[in-house]
């Protein structure tokens, strides 16, 4: 004799082919949506951490186009005394740094060690050397002999 309903055992049941189909599909599902969730939040971490990035990098420029405003402001101010890094900020390379530190009188100041020198006196040199139509540039001690 056949029974109306299947014995209720703790024993596991044997699953159809549906219903076996039918957890596949919806465990597939719940890590398909696990892993869009978690793609989500790593793409909101990375735009985050792009856009902090993008922050520094302009903080960072608006600080140094700050610091270079201050190298031409000295060179304006009276009486202002200009350092190593504020000529290199104006444009100039090392040799020619040197050049000005070795031309110029420089400013020691006691128990500070950067030496200095005066924006007037930087300017009087930049003028005196500049040549235009009207001088002819020097070719330099080799060319003369």
């Amino acid at each position: 004799m056949a029974r109306a309903h299947p014995e209720s055992t703790s024993a596991p049941r044997q699953l159809t082919l549906d219903d076996w189909a039918a957890e596949v599909a919806s465990a597939s599902h719940a890590a398909s949506e696990k892993r869009c969730a978690e793609a989500a939040h790593v793409g909101a971490v990375a735009e985050e951490k792009h856009r902090e990035r993008d922050t520094r990098a302009k903080a960072a420029v608006d600080a140094q186009a700050r610091h270079r405003a201050v190298a031409t402001e000295l060179v304006e101010t009276p009486g202002a005394l200009l350092t190593r890094t504020h000529l290199r900020e104006l444009g100039l390379e090392r040799r020619a740094i040197d050049a000005v530190f070795r031309k110029l009188p420089v400013v020691a100041l006691p128990g500070y060690s950067r030496p200095m020198i005066s924006a007037e006196k930087y300017l009087e040199l930049i003028d005196e050397h500049t040549y235009h139509d009207d001088r002819v540039r020097p070719l330099g001690a080799s060319a003369h002999g």
